[in-house]
């Protein structure tokens, strides 16, 4: 959940695992390591009586068994060993380096603030999320790394 102290190591987690398209784990192994797919990545998404992880991939027919298979491998690495040093450095350093990105714009800051609005986030949070981000430490990403693969 969104107010839960989990969700910002778990979404700088996300980022490492699916979410941060060529420099996630996930696109490394399934599509640059082993040409199974164009795309694959995951998401976190939160709502306001609950939370979601999804993924998404397309293969080919003759792959989907292999692809299952190393998303299974890399969704269970993760669980158990979490991100490198390496990666979460780099995915704290794209998440906050980014986030200002998002307010280029009048489009861009309304949807920002009501987002806020529909989380439940107050105005300050604009001030706090790119330290909240970098107080992730490597114990809590792997902490909020998903548990289970239910494939």
């Amino acid at each position: 959940m969104r107010q839960d102290a989990d969700f910002i190591p778990g979404y700088v987690a996300n980022y490492v695992l699916g979410g941060g398209g060529f420099s996630s784990r996930l696109m490394d192994e399934v599509r640059v390591k082993r040409g199974l797919t164009y795309g694959i990545s995951t998401s976190l998404t939160a709502y306001n009586k609950a939370a979601i992880m999804q993924g998404t991939v397309a293969t080919r027919a003759d792959g989907v068994r292999q692809t299952v298979q190393v998303v299974k491998e890399t969704l269970a690495n993760f669980a158990a060993n979490g991100p490198t040093q390496q990666e979460l450095d780099d995915a704290k350093t794209y998440l906050t380096g980014s986030f200002p990105l998002a307010f280029a714009s009048n489009s861009g800051t309304a949807s920002q603030l009501g987002t806020f609005q529909r989380q439940n986030l107050d105005i300050g949070y604009v001030a706090r999320r790119n330290a909240l981000i970098q107080a992730v430490s490597l114990a809590e990403s792997v902490s909020s790394s998903p548990r289970e693969v239910g494939w």
